[in-house]
């Protein structure tokens, strides 16, 4: 079973998207080819929890600053995971992209909105798990987004369709003493259903969740500094992945299934 280094990018994500691209280029200058890295919600489109933000959005420096980001990745040959902010057909949604050392691009959609986002986003309707090419071998992928982490039930269909490593996409501030109760949630996702989560935040004085790699045990593999602007990296062994906590799980009284 294969291996996989992974980083977290924690950087403020703010309404300048040339200020957003160019710290997320700095936090991946010099990781090595192969590495999958995750980043913050909201980073190439600029983000605000507020409602109404996306009047201030501007659709194609988004799309310019993903085709500025792939073609990065795969001059670098990165694994990316990273959020944006998109309009289609007048629609607005919350989205994460995978974009692979290959020019691939994928695109999940966060289904579970905030308060703050219901007036402005449709939500996703889909919990798709993206296998990624590293080195010749498939990792399945799946990603959720900031609020997502108080939903288990997602987590857990998402380890049922087989999803190895989960990126967490995360912009959780504004609480003064929330970041111990948001850890103590990723720490728990990545123990019961036994993957690897890897989650960005965005660096704030009242970031509420830090960013940090946790291991299907529960261990904290690596963790930035609260507010501080920076790149952590820890080793994932896959073959940790297990089911053996799932497998155990009382069927008969009560299933967790996804609908189509």
């Amino acid at each position: 079973m294969a291996t996989l280094k992974a980083s977290v990018v924690q950087l403020p994500v703010t309404m300048d998207v040339a200020a957003n691209l160019a710290a997320l280029s700095a936090g991946i200058d010099g990781l090595e080819a192969g590495t999958l890295v995750v980043a913050p919600e909201g980073l190439l489109s600029g983000y605000l929890p507020e409602p109404g933000f996306v009047a201030r959005l501007d659709a194609g420096v988004t799309q310019q600053a993903i085709a500025t980001m792939r073609a990065r990745v795969a001059a670098q040959g990165l694994h990316l995971v990273v959020g944006a902010c998109l309009s289609a057909d007048g629609v607005w949604r919350n989205s994460s992209f995978y974009m692979g050392p290959k020019r691939e691009l994928r695109r999940y959609d966060k289904i579970n909105l905030a308060q703050s986002e219901r007036a402005d986003f449709v939500a996703g309707d889909r919990l798709p798990v993206f296998e990624i090419d590293h080195e010749g071998a498939l990792v399945r992928l799946g990603i959720q987004m900031c609020r997502e982490i108080r939903y288990p039930e997602q987590w857990r269909v998402l380890a049922a369709q087989g999803a190895q490593v989960i990126a967490y996409v995360n912009n959780a501030i504004g609480s003064p003493n929330g970041h111990e109760v948001w850890r103590a949630h990723v720490i728990s996702r990545a123990a019961e259903i036994q993957r690897f989560v890897v989650g960005a935040n965005n660096a704030a004085p009242d970031q509420t969740c830090p960013s940090l790699i946790v291991a299907p045990s529960g261990a904290v593999l690596a963790q930035a500094e609260i507010g501080a602007v920076a790149t952590v990296h820890a080793t994932l062994d896959l073959a940790e992945v297990s089911n053996w906590v799932l497998s155990q799980a009382r069927s008969d009284l009560m299933v967790v299934e996804l609908r189509d």
